[in-house]
């Protein structure tokens, strides 16, 4: 896992010092980024190579189509990246004209699959770890291309960034270190994002203080109840891996395994989440929990919420805080929650490995491009110093200029009569793409828009009692043993998602939790754990150059 780095304390004490006029400025020129390009871009500016930029012996500029899903809100208000203010800019840079072909929202997997049927491939597609078997089948079945031997030499600064970190690399290459897509890389964390959300006034009407440990919770739960209101909203599914990481285990909807000492573990084996289960059985008995909590929406789950039929619940902090000040009430976070006051937890699970996993920003050169260097140019220019800075601000004069030796959004950018903040992020700035990503507090507008909610997402950064020993590295297995996986995995995760849920709400007794594991263990979990030490192991021992 990645050395944590996350964005420090006295770089959020200044971000803070925000002043009105409609205008946010980051502090983070002293720190983040200069971390950000130290671990592959300090020093470069684009790296030109003209020829890749021209169309054969034409001096016309090469045009390239790319495919990347186009999901954000601001599909409102523009027809996708071609409307995009960085994108127009850097092909102006480059030289290179990008024509992006977008799929329709949420169709985005069956028209990524139904590309691989017609006559010829977009040069570029993101989405690309979406192909059966992940992104380096798509090499082995000769659709994507093989960059390994083309990177070194047309896309230097992207291969800078590779090898002089050791986990970025090993994400970012098979195990015979085949390079075959180009990824988006965060080197510096941004403070945890979703945390236990309490209204302010509530808890100063029941005379709470911001709960720590289980006991405070309980406590405060039963003068929630008190009040006719239901303390806690748990997820639809019964997995809290906040919970959970009381026990030292972790297992949710998208992660069936973890790791202890090197070892892959499957959670609802352990001993410890039977210590979960009792717990949150204990709470779902003493009414503490919503008895619909299985069938609630997270829309559902925020309205529940504001309108005072719960008192808590995990969300993320900004979201909330933001809905909050335009609904009139304050929001205030917890720290993570502890058996007792100072337990060192080992489950966490955000910004952990410097590959971010949005499908946009797993990107392939296709088998039917013709300009290889060219897609190579244009997809390195994310990780120079020149296009990082243009990615992750924009074009300066346009939504953001010099404030001193700061950058600072203007009006542009902050409120903007057309569309709010969010929505200007994916017009003005290029949001999910192959880059050095630089830290949210550093520069996410929507963020440092309001000092209240940068201020509740650097509250409680400080923790140093947790890390995230407990997190498998996000590799994949050969196609074969990938499918093998979910040929076991897919009847023994329904299984459990069942009985966690009869588990919790009392219909399955605690005490048949031993049946429970030795169903699983009938059901092949034994070799699937095996599948995944193996891949474990051969990550592990990859070669790093």
């Amino acid at each position: 896992m990645r050395k944590k780095q996350i964005v420090c304390l006295t770089l959020a004490a200044a971000m803070l010092g925000l002043t009105a006029c409609g205008s946010a400025q980051s502090a983070g020129t002293a720190a983040s980024t200069e971390k950000a390009k130290t671990e592959g871009t300090e020093g470069t500016k684009s790296t030109e190579t003209p020829e890749a930029g021209k169309d054969g012996n034409s001096s016309e500029p090469v045009t390239l189509t790319y495919w990347v899903p186009f999901g954000s809100s601001a599909a409102k208000y523009v027809t996708g990246d071609n409307d995009n203010v960085a994108y127009q800019e850097a092909m102006k840079r480059l030289g290179i004209n990008i024509e992006f072909i977008h799929p329709a929202i949420g169709q985005e997997q069956e028209e990524f699959n139904l590309l691989f049927l017609g006559d010829k491939l977009p040069d570029i597609i993101a989405y690309a770890d979406r192909y059966a078997g992940g992104e380096f089948q798509g090499m082995r079945d000769g659709v994507f291309k093989d960059l390994t031997e083309l990177v070194p030499q047309y896309a230097p600064d992207y291969y800078k960034v590779l090898t002089e970190n050791e986990e970025f690399y090993r994400e970012s290459t098979d195990n015979n270190g085949h390079i075959v897509s180009f990824n988006n890389c965060k080197p510096v964390a941004d403070p945890p994002f979703r945390r236990w959300v309490f209204k302010k006034d509530l808890l100063s009407e029941l005379d709470c203080d911001i709960p720590k440990t289980v006991a405070d919770y309980e406590a405060m739960f039963e003068k929630i109840k008190a009040k006719g209101m239901t303390p806690y909203l748990l997820d639809k599914f019964g997995y809290e891996v906040q919970l959970e990481g009381l026990f030292d285990v972790y297992y949710n909807k998208d992660n069936n395994f973890f790791q202890k000492d090197g070892v892959v573990k499957c959670a609802p084996l352990e001993d410890g989440f039977k210590d979960y289960l009792t717990l949150i059985n204990k709470w779902y008995s003493s009414g503490y929990i919503s008895k619909d909590f299985s069938s609630i929406k997270d829309a559902e789950a925020n309205t529940l919420f504001d309108t005072d039929q719960i008192g808590t619940y995990l969300a993320p902090t900004v979201a909330t805080f933001n809905r909050g000040e335009r609904q009139g009430f304050e929001v205030v976070s917890a720290p993570y929650i502890r058996l007792e006051e100072g337990q060192q937890l080992h489950w966490e699970d955000y910004n952990v490995w410097p590959r971010t996993r949005e499908h946009e920003s797993t990107v392939v050169i296709s088998k039917d491009c013709q300009n290889v260097e060219a897609a190579m140019k244009f997809l390195n220019y994310g990780y120079t110093e020149e296009g990082a800075n243009l990615y992750n601000w924009g074009v300066e004069g346009v939504n953001w200029n010099w404030q001193g030796d700061e950058r600072v959004y203007n009006d542009t950018m902050l409120n903007n009569p057309k569309f709010g903040t969010e929505e200007a992020s994916f017009i003005y700035k290029v949001h999910f793409a192959p880059k050095i990503n630089y830290p949210d507090v550093e520069c996410h507008a929507n963020l440092l828009k309001s000092e209240g909610a940068l201020a509740i997402r650097m509250k409680w950064s400080d923790d140093d009692k947790i890390d995230s020993s407990l997190q498998l590295p996000p590799y994949q297995l050969e196609e074969d043993e990938q499918q093998r996986l979910g040929e076991i995995m897919t009847p023994v995760n329904t299984y459990i998602d069942e009985m966690t849920l009869k588990f919790i709400t009392g219909a399955e007794p605690l005490d048949n939790f031993d049946n429970f594991r030795a169903t699983i263990k009938s059901m092949g979990i034994d070799e699937a754990l095996q599948l995944k030490q193996d891949g474990l192991d051969a990550y592990m021992a990859k070669e790093v150059k």
